[in-house]
């Protein structure tokens, strides 16, 4: 009978801290048994009788694995069926991916609200004048604010990914936390994720509407997103719900209240809070060390029997030696006569997974979750085998060296120093050092046991981390704590984000604020850690106070804890949320350090002077095929009359960064214009530096909007009539301010991008981006739309048209930055644009006010995209665009964007034709050396030493 034995091994999950149905099953070799439903089963349980057999069903995923037994047989049958057809399959992947396009969307929306934060405390700070003076109250009101959204944004997108998991396994959770038949939830789902967007393609077609798909896709995200703040409502909801039955119902503290007590009372209230604090401000010891034994495993609790383990070790962090100090100076704390045991989650949830020669598999072991309990089944019956055990070990091993060795490589190859190379793999090192130990401890304890007697009994081996509570801090201290958070984290951002009239920002602050407030200080991981067990919550129901049948009990209480026990450990704690965090901290740090870096430099940091040049050496061109715009068409006037104008509007996007002192120098050089200045502003007859004229209008228009970073320059080139021409250069990313400028504008443009190529089929979704960035830049304040770069350039370019008499034709120009605003004024107000190296428009064009047609971007704007240059690549490309090769070494993407570096590129292709070549393009950029023109004249390397 061992085979028998062996498949009735198969009720080990369903045995300890067991609740549910009961269902007796007799004769199956091991005595009689009763089945019960444990909260962490997908679904509960159901038994039927069929065939003259008795069959236990349990549905897990898309499979359906049945319990069978015979009446008067010994022998139970394990079957497992496969659910899962591939219309139902195909039907969850468009669901998911909808749900996925949700979640993105949302991330992108999480990080403009950081970015948004950053640029109000940016005006706070005087980097634009839209404030009078330095309001320091403001100014540190709104960093206070980061804490709150940092936690309540980051359970936003862990609560979106248990709703996009929900949404492929068919709503299982839905069904459990919406208390309604779950045919009503399959039918609210149908609704949601089919029928709205059929119907909406339908009667768009039947319209003849050419935007139906536009129309069906944006209903279908409209339809997910409510469904998924309804699932998010109702998991918050009964998460703290959860904490207040658990206060009120458990065992521990059940016997404290009246029979007649409900749950929601301040009693309740003000305990939990006050574990809570405890929780959090007292010291803790954490226990370390390996269990492993032949006899069945218990929680251990107390800490003598602790010390006595395999490999204990004790640590205790810095702020719990601070409360050690505090606690024997008798300031706010008392130390404890005995360490106080804490659970975690998995334990108090009975979660411990066995690992089996059956179960176990390479990349399962290596990409296991290592803060979760799991058992590693060592001897007896099912037992790992050797090689299993070496194989899991090697393959930890070999990947901790391959990281170690593909971070070194990384590295070597973006040219990083040795020291620096060392440095960063000594902290990989100390980082993994804690879990490869624990991984060569569990090895050298798996080889003695192995050495020992063979016996039936199952060996089992397990790493255990049980943190131990080492003091307290008092009741009055706890209080004052919970005050001076009220304070600073909720009451003084509100006010301070409104006083700086931050409306948007400042109301989602309100509601998440509220929210992470009511999970922090409720907090159902909190009491369930304190407490230990899911038990008594199930009281709160009125079904038990009922004689109903019994079953029905027991699928009742399984919905509580299992309800409870999956919003613990799929949205409010575990590793999901611990990323979510991690990245959210991320962006808050690169934000943060743009901040510093602009308050530090300023606004007007980043100007050059111009560079030196040979007038007396040209490229002939690259004697292959050219660039097609070379010479730009129709609809483009060439300065000065010449037709190889892709060079000059190049040069003139770089002049953009100059010094006003050094760019009549640089214009004299590269136009062969005269070195005597004339009077006024005019360099030369044929070129004209207008500096007079952007200072005039500056300074109107910034007394009456506000002053403004943004940089541009005016040139002029006189001509017969129909035939000058002015040039608008705007300066590019130069300084921090004009970094945090680039985010404002472009970064939501940007995360859709990654978005939508992370998606499968993402491209088809490409007509509803602009829609739905759109949607995300409403939370932008209105200060911050005033203080947009490209609302001074559009100005000036419409100040230019109505009241200029110099020039019949105008054309915009700018690299990086310079060349973003340049195609979205030149789209704003009908006038040609070229961009060198800028970030496009065309999914963000709803953002900009007035708003950009695609008809005006293929129209007006042109952009120069150099090779592995990430900037011209952000936002779509639209229609009139020249890609150009890049000549920097492959691991130096950057490079690309420079643009002194393109224009030595279009020189060299396209040839100079008459003008000078930068001394850059051969002592910087590896160009060939031009040819001489004069032979009699000094060398490329005399005129550039």
């Amino acid at each position: 009978m061992a085979d028998e034995e062996e498949v009735g091994a198969v009720e080990v999950p369903l045995v300890g801290n067991a609740i549910g149905n009961e269902v007796p099953i007799v004769g199956n070799g091991i005595g009689n048994i009763v089945l019960r439903d444990h909260e962490t089963l997908e679904t509960p349980s159901c038994r039927i009788d069929f065939q003259g057999k008795q069959s236990h069903i349990l549905n897990t995923g898309n499979s359906q694995i049945v319990l069978e037994s015979q009446k008067n047989s010994n022998v139970l049958k394990v079957k497992q069926f496969d659910e899962a057809t591939p219309g139902l399959l195909l039907l969850r992947f468009a669901y998911t991916l909808m749900a996925v396009l949700m979640a993105g969307f949302l991330f992108v929306f999480c990080v403009q609200l950081i970015l948004f934060l950053f640029l109000g405390l940016a005006i706070e700070s005087g980097l634009t004048s839209k404030q009078n003076g330095f309001n320091f109250g403001v100014f540190f009101g709104t960093l206070l604010a980061i804490p709150s959204f940092l936690f309540g944004l980051s359970n936003a997108m862990t609560i979106a990914m248990a709703f996009i998991a929900d949404t492929w396994n068919g709503q299982k959770l839905m069904k459990t936390v919406i208390k309604w038949d779950s045919v009503l939830v399959d039918w609210l789902s149908c609704v949601v994720f089919m029928l709205v967007p059929l119907f909406t393609a339908g009667i768009s077609l039947a319209s003849g509407s050419k935007d139906w798909w536009e129309h069906a896709t944006i209903a279908w995200f409209v339809c997910i997103f409510l469904y998924y703040l309804l699932f998010a409502a109702v998991t918050i909801y009964f998460e703290v719900d959860g904490c207040f039955e658990l206060m009120r119902y458990h065992g521990k503290v059940r016997s404290t209240y009246d029979s007649s007590t409900s749950k929601f009372n301040l009693k309740t209230a003000t305990e939990s809070i006050m574990m809570k604090q405890k929780s959090l401000l007292s010291g803790f010891k954490i226990a370390n060390y390996i269990a492993n034994s032949s006899e069945p495993q218990t929680i251990e609790t107390d800490w003598r029997v602790v010390e006595e383990k395999d490999r204990f070790v004790a640590t205790f962090g810095l702020l719990s030696r601070i409360t050690v100090v505090c606690a024997k100076s008798g300031i706010f704390y008392k130390m404890l006569d005995t360490p106080e045991r804490k659970y975690t989650i998995d334990e108090a949830r009975g979660y411990a997974p066995f690992v089996t020669s059956h179960s176990w598999g390479l990349e399962k072991m290596y990409c296991r979750n290592r803060q979760s309990n799991l058992v590693a089944v060592v001897d007896g019956k099912s037992a790992m085998t050797r090689n299993q055990v070496r194989s899991s070990f090697i393959c930890y091993f070999l990947g901790f060296v391959t990281t170690l060795f593909l971070i070194a490589a990384f590295l070597a190859w973006f040219e990083s120093s040795p020291a620096f190379i060392g440095v960063i793999c000594g902290l990989y090192i100390l980082y993994v050092f804690s879990s490869a130990k624990n991984a060569w401890a569990m090895k050298h304890i798996y080889g003695e046991l192995k050495k020992k007697d063979k016996t039936n009994q199952t060996s089992t081996l397990g790493q255990v981390r049980a943190p131990f509570r080492i003091n307290e801090a008092n009741d009055r201290f706890c209080w004052i704590m919970f005050i001076l958070e009220f304070i600073f984290g909720y009451v003084l951002p509100m006010i301070t984000l409104f006083a700086a009239g931050n409306y948007p920002v400042g109301i989602v602050f309100g509601v998440t604020a509220t929210i992470t407030g009511c999970r922090r200080f409720f907090s159902s991981v909190v009491i369930l850690q304190e407490l230990g067990s899911l038990d008594g919550m199930e009281l709160n129901n009125t079904i038990f106070d009922e004689d109903n049948d019994g079953e029905l009990k027991a699928e009742e209480e399984w919905r509580e804890k299992h309800r409870l026990g999956q919003i613990i450990s799929e949205i409010s704690s575990g590793v999901k949320r611990k990323f979510w965090m991690s990245l959210y901290a991320f962006f808050i740090v690169i934000f943060c350090a743009i901040f510093m870096s602009a308050v530090a430099l300023g606004s007007n940091a980043g100007k050059t002077i111009g560079q030196d040049m040979s007038d007396n050496h040209e490229y002939l061109g690259s004697g292959d095929l050219q660039y097609s715009s070379c010479q730009l068409g129709q609809g483009i006037v060439t300065p000065a009359g010449l037709e190889n104008s892709l060079v000059d509007f190049t040069f003139l996007a770089n002049v953009a960064y100059e010094d006003p002192n050094s760019t009549e120098v640089s214009l004299g050089k590269w136009f062969r214009a005269d070195e005597d200045v004339s009077a006024g502003d005019a360099l030369t007859d044929g070129v004209i530096d207008h500096q007079n004229i952007v200072d005039d209008f500056k300074t109107e228009y910034e007394a009456e909007n506000g002053e403004s970073a943004v940089t541009y320059k005016f040139i002029g080139f006189p001509g017969e009539s129909g035939r000058n021409l002015g040039v608008v250069t705007i300066r590019g990313t130069s300084n921090s301010w004009d970094a945090l400028t680039d985010a404002q504008l472009w970064s939501s443009a940007a995360l859709a991008q990654y978005v939508r190529a992370i998606l499968p089929l993402g491209n088809w979704l490409t007509s509803i981006l602009p829609y739905l960035v759109k949607a995300v830049s409403l939370i932008e304040s209105s200060r911050l739309e005033e203080v947009a770069f490209y609302k001074q350039t559009t100005s000036f370019i419409e100040h230019l048209k109505e009241t200029s008499d110099l020039y019949d034709n105008i054309v915009i120009t700018g690299h990086s930055l310079g060349g973003g605003l340049a195609m979205i004024s030149g789209a704003q107000t009908k006038v040609p644009s070229i961009a060198l190296s800028g970030p496009n428009a065309l999914i963000s064009r709803f953002t900009f006010e007035p708003q950009i047609t695609p008809e005006d971007l293929e129209k007006y704007t042109f952009n120069i995209v150099p090779d592995r240059d990430p900037v011209p690549r952000i936002d779509d490309l639209s229609q009139n665009y020249q890609r150009i090769k890049c000549l920097s070494s492959p691991n130096a993407p950057v490079d690309c964007h420079f643009g002194k570096r393109s224009l030595c590129e279009i020189l060299y292709t396209c040839g100079s034709s008459g003008r000078p070549v930068p001394c850059s393009c051969v002592n910087e950029y590896d160009y060939p050396e031009p040819n001489i023109i004069d032979d009699n004249g000094s060398t490329f390397a005399e005129n550039c030493s």
